[in-house]
């Protein structure tokens, strides 16, 4: 009995991850999201708005490590006036879980920037939420505590 090679493409697919939109067939997720993550980082750098807006959920909710907590609209809104601003952000240890629609990330940053004014905390621990909803991934939470020096 031969199966069509398409078949088997698609069949893989269904088993194995996210429908691309573009091919139908299914995708790795973590691949996604890491780049997703890339994009993000880019436009935390550049205060890109349009590219926040697509990346992060209208429910966002960030916290970070000095406590500060921001919406999406409060994010958007502080990265175009200037007064949250990156030169770099860096990852570490990235581990990534995937629960069906939902993906935890965790990790360490490194961070150089000021938030009104001040320097952020540079060494940090992270925690990211995604969810997909309706075949897109974007950011629901984020939450940083800062990373103490091993004494």
């Amino acid at each position: 009995m031969k199966i069509p090679l398409l078949s088997l493409a698609f069949f893989a697919g269904l088993v194995t991850g996210c429908v691309s939109p573009a091919s139908g067939i299914k995708s790795d997720p973590v691949t996604a999201l890491r780049q997703l993550d890339q994009e993000r980082i880019q436009a935390q750098i550049g205060a890109d708005a349009a590219a926040l807006d697509r990346l992060y959920a209208e429910d966002f909710i960030g916290i970070g490590s000095s406590g500060t907590v921001r919406t999406k609209t409060q994010v958007i809104a502080d990265f175009t006036s200037g007064s949250l601003k990156f030169q770099s952000i860096t990852a570490a240890d990235v581990r990534w879980r995937v629960y069906r629609d939902t993906a935890v990330e965790t990790g360490r940053s490194t961070m150089i920037g000021q938030d009104r004014g001040k320097a952020v905390p540079r060494d940090n621990r992270f925690t990211r939420v995604w969810v997909e909803r309706q075949h897109r991934w974007q950011l629901v939470a984020n939450h940083y505590s800062l990373l103490l020096p091993q004494q």
